[in-house]
């Protein structure tokens, strides 16, 4: 005959299971909250004052070319190229000045949109379906997968820019023609955090055997891994402008990152983009009149803090401020209280 033997549920006697360990359990009063908030606030005045001074540092430019040479009234599948002259009236100093592009009233943060996508399949599983992904997880006609899927990935931006230096003022007003490309790269552009960790592609096979059996999105005039012909190792889910569009702002008027021009790609400058007159070509591919959005062009130096965000500097000196100001009126009524 087999015993029984009664389990209990009550834990062990110990000090963890008890909740008997020694712990500090801090005394929060109007005494001690006067030093806190006092050196908080003296901490973090200087750091908004120093982000707002080196934002203000920063030199950017930006160029509406929604409307550029009618190209939004061409169908999407037929090319238009525009030209924009512009002027840059200062020195873009800086060993890296940054190309971004942007839009206005694109509401990448709405949740059917913000949540269509695959991030089992963006890991390197390019014949996962999910659903997540409707009404672009399938192709119509042969029920392939699409790859990648989502409405995200079937929307992305794919204007292309080049940019050209065509003369130069000298200080006595002379205009010396110049007309030279800049150079710019694309490596690099991306969160290490998100390639090769978020975004991966198949191992251990050819990217075009590995894609066999799924079909492209709908706007897309390319398969994922025929986007870079000239770097292999930057195409299908590890290219770098992909994954920063896959990333969704959380405004309606957003600028993603589309390019870096290092210094070192243009021997001819000096140590930045001079003043003078420039030429964007834009092959305009990206409509966004039809519903009611505009795109722009930006240009941009950055600071020992990335590019330029006044918002942080003034929340770091609101905030420091009102800690200041807590903290005199707690101080004030203790003060007032031992008198009495």
């Amino acid at each position: 005959m087999i015993e029984r033997v009664e389990t209990s549920k009550r834990p062990d006697d110990g000090a963890f299971y008890q909740q008997r360990l020694p712990a500090w359990k801090p005394i929060v009063n109007i005494h001690t909250t006067v030093p806190v908030f006092g050196v908080l606030g003296i901490f973090l005045i200087p750091i908004g004052l120093l982000l707002i001074t080196t934002a203000g540092s920063v030199k950017e430019m930006r160029l509406d070319y929604s409307e550029c040479d009618n190209c939004e009234t061409v169908p999407y599948y037929e090319a238009c190229n525009c030209t924009i002259d512009f002027d840059i009236d200062t020195k873009f100093s800086g060993r890296t000045v940054v190309m971004y592009y942007g839009l206005e009233r694109y509401y990448q943060n709405h949740r059917k949109y913000a949540t269509s996508r695959s991030d089992k399949q963006l890991r390197g599983y390019p014949l996962y379906k999910d659903d997540n992904c409707e009404p672009f997880q399938n192709e119509l006609d042969t029920g392939k997968a699409l790859a990648p899927c989502g409405l995200i990935a079937n929307s992305m931006f794919n204007d292309s820019f080049s940019l050209e230096w065509v003369s130069q003022t000298e200080k006595d007003g002379t205009v010396v023609s110049k007309n030279k490309n800049i150079n710019y790269t694309r490596d690099g552009i991306a969160w290490d955090s998100d390639h090769g960790i978020k975004f991966r592609n198949p191992s251990g096979v050819d990217l075009v055997a590995a894609f066999n059996g799924t079909s492209r999105p709908p706007h897309w005039s390319k398969s994922a891994y025929e986007l870079d012909s000239e770097n292999p190792a930057n195409n299908a889910f590890l290219n770098e402008p992909f994954i920063v569009w896959m990333r969704v702002a959380a405004f309606p008027t957003f600028r993603k990152i589309y390019s870096r021009i290092d210094m070192e790609l243009n021997p001819e400058l000096d140590n930045g983009l001079e003043k003078g007159k420039y030429r964007l070509t834009v092959d305009y591919n990206y409509p966004v009149l039809y519903y009611g959005s505009r795109k722009f062009f930006v240009l941009s130096t950055t600071s020992m803090f990335g590019a330029k965000n006044l918002m942080i500097g003034i929340v770091y000196l609101v905030v420091g401020a009102i800690l200041l100001i807590l903290a005199t009126t707690f101080a004030c009524i203790v003060k007032k209280d031992l008198r009495f």
